[in-house]
């Protein structure tokens, strides 16, 4: 099942492509891996994929049911901010609004539980560490229940067993129909899980085979 797709589309800003002919397609079960070199587009590509940026040309078709789950690169708050885990979490119920509160935080509770956070989801978010926070923040995508979930360097930072836990559920929701795409530095740590992947460079976007991405002379092409 298609979920999105770009058919010769420009992308960037009003009177300024920063990609151009790019026409890619995600399917249902994808795991795509979205890398380059810093300035290369990829912030422009993803801001375009939730829906921040509009086409600067041609098409981008979507599902009606289209549900997109957006994981940051990182979201900070001030350590005084009465925020919990649980609270933080939550926010990503917010387009059931018909559903009872209640309710709302049970399913926070149970994506918390999914992620390995569930006993730190009354404690004050500002405190966790890096990866807990990135964690937690893919598990206020889930609750939202996405069948397109958009990441931004969500292992960039953050420690091995963070990392490893972040891949883990993404996989298991790849396997449940869930398209994945990350933006990632690392590919190498996606080697086992990616299905595609595509190099953003020189203004466009080309698909090229996950392992020779995730080889040590893919990665070096990140920084040509």
């Amino acid at each position: 099942m298609s979920l999105l797709h770009f058919t010769d589309a420009a992308l960037g800003y009003p009177g300024k492509s920063v990609l151009r002919a790019v026409n890619v397609e995600i399917s249902a079960g994808d795991f795509l891996i979205v890398a380059g070199a810093n300035g290369s587009g990829k912030s422009t590509l993803l801001r375009t994929l939730i829906g921040a940026l509009p086409l600067v040309a041609g098409t981008m078709l979507s599902p009606a049911d289209l549900r997109i789950g957006y994981v940051p690169q990182q979201m900070t708050l001030p350590a005084f901010f009465p925020v919990t885990v649980l609270d933080v979490v939550a926010m990503g119920t917010w387009r059931r609004a018909k559903a009872k509160e209640h309710l709302k935080r049970t399913d926070a509770a149970a994506a918390l539980d999914l992620i390995g956070l569930g006993p730190r989801a009354q404690q004050s978010f500002a405190q966790l560490s890096g990866g807990q926070k990135q964690r937690a923040l893919l598990a206020r995508a889930l609750v939202s229940h996405p069948n397109l979930l958009i990441l931004d360097e969500p292992i960039s930072g953050v420690d091995e067993a963070a990392a490893a836990v972040i891949v883990q559920v993404l996989a298991e929701r790849v396997q449940a129909g869930v398209a994945v795409v990350m933006v990632t530095h690392q590919p190498l740590a996606l080697a086992d899980v990616a299905s595609r992947a595509v190099l953003v460079h020189d203004q466009s976007v080309e698909e090229i085979p996950v392992q020779e991405m995730c080889s040590l002379e893919g990665v070096a092409r990140l920084w040509a």
